[in-house]
This record gives structure tokens, C-alpha cells and sequence, in this order.
């Protein structure tokens, strides 16, 4: 039930800023939608530098003060420093009086108006002047969407649809999203080109149907949010008081997500700020995030999207070159994530058929979207094959250590030890992998040098009471992300590689668990309990410490050895051995201290430590880290891909 891959955060993003190539402009050229195709900040400022000397020629010619002012709006929208280059409303001032009732005048009064909603009735004006322009069709959808008048709405879709503005991939593009999501769905939108097609597929074709697409731009506009708030059943929400249109967007789709009855889906352009606010609640579907407060199963569902669903022989052959080629080859970027997580499921469960069918299909992608470096640099994180399979590590170790957790996902019952990740080094070195090695080198730590001063003097005996930090049977700490990746990809392949007729499954794919997973494993069906135990406390009957933490400052245990000494009296300075303490009902060890666990999201641990106060302890509570630390490990869980 894997969600997403972090490491792809600047693939999927960068996508929204892809530029079509530039040259040198010696004539102004007409301005097209940036929806439609995407140049740089130079361009759109030699554009309007153009444009506005044709409007120094003939003050009178309309079409020259429309580009201007276009060019100009978009020199805006992709200026870096998030600095206005020119003054719209100044450009907009200085057109003609006698141009005043022209369709271009009014054309531009609408789009500088922004979010007025009283804009609409420049919209109509121009219409009314110049009803055979097809560009503002576009804005005649939104403004029959907002009033919620379906019919008009579709006749201006049709229009478009027959004036070629969708072109075949952009419509494939917005299948595969409504493919992203299940039946019955809200599909939240970001732009154009992930909201206009997919109600053309809708209202035109018939396709889908069943979703209800919402656009968050649009719902910031009170007619239209009022009108769908309603149709959900939903109350209303007041955005007047808020000024910050980040805050604006997550105050609707917040409504929407924690009141709708419906599943609510996230297209993936939607942008990251926004998308990060709701955390480790968006699984990967696709193109879209599926929102869920528990557990789903997103890998299952992605596979089936991308295997039975999904349209994708646009991406196997040379895209069209037409004006929508740049910005597309940027929204085809938003398949990376998808395509990425699919190939690492199928690397590690063996089926290398699969596998190698999705590699051209990532590779054009990248490559279209100036993005094959980066995708090069992630394939190599876990797919290595320049050395075979060959290993000390014992197949039926691995299953030994194994507890369910629920339906084909297993957990090891101790995080991963010393021993187990020596074992792990030692076959690197056989199989010759040295690339790996200073990759997933744990630096040993000087544990004295980490006790408070009044205790170093302390003998080894008394310090390791209960077992050295550095013992086999301890967990593995100080390592990075990708080290614990690299193990998880390396006993994924040597349990796959095996041919022990004993061993429990056929393929597997052994990996770090989501926040959700990790939340369900630690709590083992004790519901809304804060730690494993299923207490609300960290101390047994007698006073006796249930895990290890930095309880230093918490009162001492009476009945304990060592009470009311300057030692701890939990058990343990540093981290004990990995099956300490009493395993919770699923037969998990020290899922609430000992060492901080990492999952499947670089940066962040579980569980809490021993350096840390109980509160990280509990099961929700979670913490940060920016390298690798003594008091950081981690668990591996397992999935079934084939029993």
C-alpha cells in the first residue's frame, strides 16, 4: 500500500514550469493561452516590448493592445522573483477611448479584472460584439458553470471540442485521470487542461459520467462554490475574511474532504503546498491522490488502473508537434510518480516482463519532459544489475521473523539489528556491489561520549547492562534513508532469487511501511490507544517503564533497581536489544521506543527513541530528521505479491 515516492517531488512539480523553446522574436507574434503553450520570462518581455511599439505606431489598432497586455499578463505570471514586470491595470488605462466598444477592449477589461465576480458582464459584452471569437469560449464555460447552467456550458464545450482545441493526447491525458479515480467520485482540479477536457469527456462523449469534477480556482468564487456545496449537500463556507488564496483553497477542499460522502480524489497538478497540507492522508491512484484518514491500498489500485484502464499508446510514439506539444509533454511529467512506483513493485516481485514494458514508456516521458537525468539518478536507487544474486542471508530467517498485520502486508517483528544488517554488508562485499557499500555504511557511534557528564565515569558493566548498543541482537542505527532502501531492495531480491521449496511465499517485495501502515502495525488493533500496550500510560502496575525513552526528567520507579539515582531506570541509556520488553498484540517489538523508526518518507520517524520523551512515543506523534543519528533505525514490512 505504498502512496508515493518523495524523491520525485521535484519531477512531478518542475512539470508545471516547463517552457517551450524560445527564439529570438524580430516580430510580434500573436499570444496564445499559456494553457496552451508555455514560454519563458524573455519571451513574453520581448513580446510585449513589441507589441506595445505597434501600439506607438497605430494607437488604434485593438488586436495590438490585446497582445500587449497578454504578453505583458504573462511575463508576469512566469517572472521568477514573483515580481510584477509591468503594470496591467496602467496598460489597460492607457487603450483609446474610441477602442472602448471593441470586442478586444472589453476582452481585456474581463481578464484584468482577476476574481471580481462582476467581471462576467465585460465577458458578455465582448461576446455580444464579437460572438465568432473562440477565445473567449473558454471563459463562457466558467461563467455558465458558476451559474450552473449546464446546458449553455456544454453547447460552448461542443464548440471548442469541434474547433480542435482538445487535441487527441491532451483528451487521453484527462481519460486516464477520470480512469484514476473509482466510481462516484469528487475529482478536485487545479487549470485548463485538467479541468475543461474532463468535462468535455463528460458532456460530450458520455465517458465517466459518474465523477463530479470541481475546479478549486473556481470554487473560490462564491456562486459556484454555493451552487456545489449544495448539489453535495454540503454547508457553506464564508471565504470573505480570508485574503491568502493558498488558505482559501485548503478551507474548501477541507470542507469537502472531511464532509462529502463521496470518495474525494486530488488531481496531481494541483500544486504541492497546497497537497502537502494534507500529508500522508493522498495515496497515489494515477493521476490523482486518493484522500483517505485510514490505510488504503493504492498500490493494488494503481496496478489495475495502469494494466486494465489507462490509454497510454500516445506515449509510446513521438508526440504530435503542435502548439499544445510543450505544456503537454509537461502534464505527461505527472505520470513519473505512477510509473516509478509500479516499476519498483514489479522490479522486486520478480516480474521483469512487466517491468521492462514500462521502461520506454518512462524514458520517453522523461525525455520529453527534459527530465531524464532525473529519472536515471532515481531507477539507480533499486535496480541493480550488474551483479547476481548471492547470499549468506537465510530465506527462512526471513520468514521467521515475520507477523501479519493485515491482508497481504506482514511486519518483521524487531527492528532491523546489527547482525541482520552486518549480514546485509558482508554479501555487498561478495557480490562485489562496492557502490553500495559507502552507501550504506553505519558509522559506529561513541556511545560514552553521548552520556551526560556526571555518569562517563561509569564502568562498561553498568553503562551495558543490558546489552551493548554495537551487539548484534541491537538494532542498526545510523543510517540514511537510502541505506535502509538498499536493504529493503536487497532481501527483497535474495528472497525472490530463492529456490528453497520451504520458503513461504513465491515473491514478496520487502520495503519501509507508509505512516499509515506503520500506525496500523503499531496499534494492533487496539483503536484510538496512544501507545501499543493500549494504555494511556508508559508505566505498568509497579511503576516498571514499558519501553525505552529519555525519561530523565520523569519521577523515578521505586520498585525499579537503581531508583532514585542519576541513571535511568527504563532499562537502558542507549538502545537494548531489538525483542526487549513485551511485544504488542500483533507481536511486534519496541514500536514505542528504543530506536525512532524510518518509513517510507524520507525525514520522517515513528515510534520514538531512547533519546526522546515519551510523548514521540505514542502512536500518531511523529518526529524529523535531517541525517543520519544514533537514535534512528528502522523495521521492515513486507508485501505478498504472489503467495
Amino acid at each position: 500500500m505504498k502512496k508515493t515516492l518523495s524523491i520525485l517531488t521535484p519531477i512531478l512539480f518542475l512539470a508545471t514550469g516547463l517552457l517551450a523553446s524560445d527564439r529570438s522574436a524580430a516580430l510580434p507574434e500573436p499570444i496564445k493561452s499559456i494553457s496552451k503553450v508555455a514560454h519563458s520570462f524573455q519571451y513574453y518581455t520581448e513580446q510585449a516590448d513589441l507589441w506595445k511599439l505597434e501600439t506607438s505606431k497605430n494607437d488604434q489598432n485593438p488586436d495590438a493592445w490585446l497582445n500587449y497586455f497578454r504578453a505583458a499578463r504573462y511575463a508576469n505570471m512566469v517572472n521568477r522573483d514573483g515580481q510584477p514586470a509591468y503594470d496591467l491595470t496602467a496598460i489597460v488605462e492607457k487603450i483609446p477611448t474610441a477602442l472602448h466598444n471593441t470586442f478586444e477592449y472589453q476582452f481585456v477589461l474581463f481578464i484584468n479584472a482577476e476574481w471580481d465576480e462582476h467581471r462576467f458582464q465585460f465577458l458578455l459584452k465582448a461576446h455580444e460584439i464579437a460572438p465568432q471569437r473562440t477565445e473567449i469560449y473558454y471563459d463562457l464555460v466558467t461563467y455558465h458553470e458558476t451559474r450552473g447552467e449546464q446546458s449553455q456550458s456544454m453547447f460552448y464545450l461542443e464548440k471548442l471540442f469541434e474547433a480542435g482545441e482538445f487535441p487527441a493526447e491532451l483528451l487521453a491525458w484527462n481519460y486516464n485521470l477520470l480512469a484514476s479515480v473509482e466510481p462516484d467520485a469528487i475529482l478536485l482540479t487545479y487549470g485548463d487542461n485538467d479541468t475543461y477536457p474532463l468535462w468535455v469527456l463528460q458532456s460530450s462523449r458520455g465517458i465517466r459520467k459518474d465523477v463530479k469534477v470541481l475546479n478549486i480556482n473556481l470554487l473560490l468564487l462564491d456562486e459556484y462554490r454555493t451552487k456545489a456545496f449544495s448539489q453535495l449537500g454540503l454547508s457553506a463556507i464564508d471565504l470573505s475574511n480570508c485574503q491568502d488564496t493558498k488558505a482559501m483553497y485548503l478551507m474548501v477542499m477541507n470542507e469537502i474532504m472531511s464532509s462529502a460522502v463521496q470518495p474525494v480524489y486530488v488531481a496531481n497538478t494541483t500544486p504541492e503546498p497546497v497537497r502537502q497540507a494534507f500529508g500522508d492522508n493522498l495515496y497515489l491512484t494515477g493521476l490523482a491522490f486518493r484522500y483517505a484518514t485510514n490505510a488504503f491500498d493504492n498500490l493494488a489500485f494503481l496496478k489495475n488502473n495502469y494494466e486494465n484502464k489507462f490509454l497510454l499508446d500516445y506515449l509510446r510514439v513521438d508526440f504530435s508537434p503542435d502548439s499544445v506539444s510543450s505544456v503537454l509533454s509537461g502534464m505527461n511529467l505527472q505520470y513519473l510518480p505512477a510509473f516509478l512506483l509500479l516499476h519498483q513493485h514489479y522490479e522486486a516481485s520478480g516480474d521483469k516482463f512487466k517491468a521492462a514494458n514500462l521502461e520506454p514508456v518512462m524514458h520517453r516521458v522523461a525525455k520529453e519532459g527534459g527530465r531524464e537525468s532525473e529519472l536515471a539518478a532515481y531507477l539507480s536507487t533499486y535496480t541493480n544489475t550488474s551483479y547476481a544474486v548471492e547470499s549468506a542471508i537465510s530465506v527462512r530467517s526471513l520468514d521467521k521473523g515475520l507477523k501479519k498485520i493485515n491482508g497481504n502486508l506482514f511486519a518483521f517483528d524487531t527492528e532491523v539489528t546489527n547482525g541482520q544488517y552486518e549480514a546485509f554488508m558482508m554479501d555487498l562485499v561478495k557480490n562485489k556491489a562496492f557502490d553500495l557499500l559507502a552507501t550504506c555504511q553505519a558509522p559506529r557511534t561513541d556511545w560514552r561520549s553521548l552520556l551526560p557528564s556526571t555518569l562517563k565515569s561509569l564502568p562498561d558493566s553498568e553503562i551495558f547492562e543490558n546489552a551493548n548498543p554495537d551487539d548484534p541482537q541491537a538494532p542498526v542505527v545510523n543510517l540514511s534513508h537510502e541505506a535502509a532502501q538498499q536493504y529493503c531492495n536487497w532481501i527483497t531480491k535474495v528472497y525472490n532469487a530463492s529456490t528453497d521449496r520451504k520458503k513461504a511465499h513465491k515473491k514478496v517485495l520487502f520495503r519501509l511501511p507508509t505512516e499509515g501502515e506503520w500506525e496500523i502495525a503499531a496499534r494492533a488493533g487496539k483503536k484510538d490507544s496512544p501507545y501499543p500496550w493500549g494504555g494511556y500510560f508508559i508505566r505498568n502496575s509497579k511503576g516498571c517503564y514499558l519501553g525505552n525513552y529519555d525519561v530523565s526528567g520523569e519521577p523515578a520507579c521505586k520498585d525499579c533497581p537503581n531508583a532514585n539515582t542519576d541513571r535511568p531506570d527504563d532499562g537502558g541509556f542507549f538502545p537494548v536489544k531489538a525483542d526487549s520488553y513485551f511485544p504488542n498484540d500483533f507481536g511486534l517489538y519496541n514500536t514505542s521506543g528504543n530506536v525512532a523508526e524510518m518509513i517510507d518518507q524520507p525525514g520522517v520517524t515513528k515510534g520514538g527513541s531512547w533519546m526522546e520523551i515519551p510523548y514521540y512515543g505514542q502512536i500518531t506523534s511523529r518526529n524529523t530528521y535531517t541525517k543520519p543519528e544514533p537514535f534512528i533505525g528502522f523495521r521492515v514490512f513486507m508485501e505478498v505479491v504472489v503467495e
